[in-house]
């Protein structure tokens, strides 16, 4: 227990870097965004995707052109 604290109070006593801070501010701002926003940039994106193609079945192969699993 002891080392939980002293851990916890090392890792907040510690300068943070730029690189930390704008993962932070990054993260701070995803999580600022209301739900309502949220599902109008869902709904953009779902019109977005709706234009371009689906991606069809696999087109399908002969036998020939795999190993026959005959062994020499």
């Amino acid at each position: 227990m002891v080392n939980q604290v002293d851990y916890y109070g090392r890792m907040k006593s510690t300068p943070k870097t730029a690189e930390y801070q704008r993962f932070e501010d990054g993260l701070r701002q995803v999580l600022t965004v209301s739900k309502i926003e949220l599902q109008e940039r869902e709904k953009q994106y779902q019109a977005e995707r709706a234009d371009k193609p689906k991606r069809g079945p696999k087109p399908k192969t002969s036998a020939s052109g795999h190993a026959s699993g005959d062994r020499d």
